[in-house]
C-alpha cells in the first residue's frame, strides 16, 4: 500500500486522483493508494508525534483522526518494518520560509533596501531551527526501517507579493527564500539518506516562481489541480523506482 498524507499542500494532489482514478491512471507497484490532509504546514513544525514501544503515533487531534481513517483495516500508528509505503508531504515546506513576519523588518536579498539584511549563513540557522520536528521525525522513521519518501510543496506563484500585497518583498525575494529554504533542506535529506520529490520542472517560471496558471487562486500559495496532475505524476514515477 501507499499513502501519500501531509499538509495541506496534498490537497492539490487529492484533487488531481478523482481524475487519475477516472482515468485509471492511480495506479502504484506498491499497491492501493490512500491520500489524505493531516493538517496544515506549520503543525509539522511543531511537536506532533511520540513514540510509544516501538511504534509513532500522530498526537494532533486532526492527524491522528485522519489517520486513523485512512487506515480503518490496518496499524492507526506506524510500526517498525511497516508494510506500507509512505509519501509525506510536509517537512520540505519552504512556503513557511517567506511568511515568517521577521521578513517585515529583514531580508535574504542583499538588493534590498531598507530592511536588515540576513546573511546566507543566518538563513540556513534559522531554517535549521524551523525544521527540527519533521526532520526528527523522519530519522524515527528511518531508524524502524520504515519505507518513506518526501514530497516538497509547490512553489510561490509568480504573481503573489503583488496580489496578496505583500509589499514588503522586492521583485524576485519570495522566490530566493523560497528556493534557498528548499536547496537547505534538500542538501539535509540528501546527507541523511532521504529520498525527495520536488516539483515539476515545467511548473517554474525564469525567475523560479510558479506559473500562475497553477494557482489555486489569485492571492493563494497553494496550487490547483492542474499543478496536482503534473506533480502526482511525478511522484508516482518516482516511487515506482524505489524499494
Amino acid at each position: 500500500m501507499l499513502e501519500i498524507v501531509g499538509d495541506s499542500h496534498t490537497n492539490a494532489l487529492i484533487e488531481a486522483a478523482g481524475k487519475f482514478r477516472q482515468e485509471k491512471r492511480l495506479v502504484s507497484r506498491h499497491g492501493e493508494i490512500r491520500m489524505g490532509q493531516l493538517g496544515y504546514g506549520y503543525h509539522f513544525l511543531e511537536p506532533f508525534f511520540a513514540c510509544e514501544g516501538e511504534d509513532v503515533r500522530f498526537t494532533q487531534d486532526v492527524a491522528s483522526t485522519v489517520f486513523a481513517k485512512l487506515n480503518p483495516d490496518g496499524p492507526h500508528v506506524i510500526r517498525p518494518n511497516d508494510a506500507r509505503r509512505f509519501v509525506f508531504v510536509f517537512g520540505l515546506y519552504p512556503s513557511f520560509g517567506f511568511n515568517a513576519e521577521h521578513w517585515q523588518a529583514h531580508t535574504p536579498a542583499i538588493e534590498a533596501n531598507g530592511r536588515q539584511f540576513v546573511s546566507t549563513s543566518a538563513f540556513t540557522a534559522i531554517v535549521d531551527q524551523i525544521v527540527k520536528p519533521p526532520l526528527a521525525f523522519f530519522e524515527r522513521l528511518q531508524a524502524m526501517n520504515v519505507r518513506f519518501s518526501v514530497a516538497s510543496c509547490c512553489p510561490i506563484p509568480a504573481s503573489y507579493s503583488r496580489l496578496a500585497r505583500k509589499t514588503n518583498f522586492i521583485d524576485g525575494e519570495i522566490a530566493l527564500i523560497y528556493s534557498r529554504f528548499r536547496d537547505h533542506v534538500c542538501r539535509k535529506l540528501d546527507r541523511m539518506g532521504v529520498v525527495y520529490h520536488l516539483p515539476p520542472a515545467e511548473i517554474y517560471d525564469d525567475g523560479g516562481s510558479m506559473l500562475d496558471k497553477y494557482a489555486k487562486s489569485p492571492a493563494d500559495y497553494h496550487a490547483n489541480a492542474a499543478y496536482g496532475s503534473l506533480m502526482l505524476a511525478k511522484i508516482l514515477r518516482e516511487v515506482d523506482q524505489l524499494a
